[in-house]
């Protein structure tokens, strides 16, 4: 087995400080400028920019019930792309999806991070109001 490129080991930690609820290690490993694309139809789809407007965005994911698995992980110099599972759980409300993120690394930091979901509706769900 072949150990993690640096950028691959760097994703690892931003994604562990994140399910520890460390958002100050979180804020270590992403660039000042970074940009999420996170897709969908729901209020929290769109671009995030910017370190302050990210770690915001993410400290609200507890309000759906977040979580995140990863499948695989692995790098270069310039990108990372991990296949992930995540999901909401909320009043009694579960739903989850398969994603590819693909990640653009500067310098060992996130820089850009663009998100594929398997399943777009199952996604919204994840981050939409709890279905009535």
């Amino acid at each position: 087995m072949s150990e993690d490129h640096p950028n691959a080991t760097a994703y690892r930690k931003t994604v562990e400080a994140f399910r520890a609820g460390d958002l100050a290690t979180v804020e270590t490993l992403i660039d000042a400028d970074v940009v999420w694309h996170v897709p969908g139809h729901h209020s929290r789809a769109g671009d995030i920019r910017g370190r302050a407007a990210l770690i915001t965005w993410l400290a609200g994911l507890g309000e759906v019930g977040f979580w995140i698995t990863e499948h695989e992980v692995f790098g270069n110099d310039r990108y990372v792309c991990a296949l992930s599972q995540m999901g909401g759980r909320r009043s009694g409300h579960e739903s989850e999806s398969r994603v590819v993120s693909i990640f653009h690394y500067l310098d060992g930091r996130q820089k850009e991070r663009w998100m594929y979901p398997d399943d777009p509706e199952a996604f919204d769900r994840i981050f939409g109001p709890t279905p009535d």
